[in-house]
């Protein structure tokens, strides 16, 4: 008869722990203690390679989830930057470009705010090269008003005196 495993996992696990604290099960007995039988010693011998089965998959590093386009807009690039960094991803990917054609981005752009971001938040990052686009302007009411692309209808060539 094969022995239930489920009723020999208790007695497997008081063995385990007996072996691993240094005890024999079988040395001197007191009492009316049955004598540890051959199905246990053989059970001993094989626990903590089955104990240690779950452990070891457990224990395997989890696949990076894949990076995804984080919400930028109204922030500013500085605060962009530092999300980036946040999130495990390079500040290096991004590329700040001017939300207007009329508007000339300055070097110095850390306090525009973000109008717009290519890919749309919540896409997909797949390559650690993939480069994020946000648009920039000045005052973030700015982001809203357009000439057709342009902040100032002046400048827009399509636009009559």
């Amino acid at each position: 008869m094969v022995p239930n495993p489920r009723r020999l996992a208790p007695s497997v696990l008081v063995v385990g722990v007996l072996a691993l604290a240094g005890c024999s099960g079988g040395g001197t007995q007191t009492g009316d203690a049955a004598p540890v039988t051959s199905a246990a010693t053989a059970a001993t011998t094989t626990a903590p390679a089955t104990a240690s089965a779950p452990a070891t998959a457990s224990t395997a590093p989890a696949p990076p989830p894949d990076a995804v386009m984080p919400a930028l807009h109204s922030r500013t690039y500085e605060q962009a930057r530092t999300e980036f960094s946040r999130q495990d991803l390079s500040p290096a990917r991004l590329t700040a470009a001017a939300q207007h054609k009329d508007v000339t981005l300055p070097r110095d752009h850390d306090d525009w705010y973000i109008c717009d971001t290519s890919p749309r938040p919540g896409a997909p990052l797949p390559a650690a090269t993939t480069t994020v686009t946000v648009r920039l302007a000045q005052d973030f009411s700015d982001c809203t008003t357009s000439f057709n692309g342009y902040l100032y209808e002046e400048n827009d060539p399509a636009s009559t005196p």
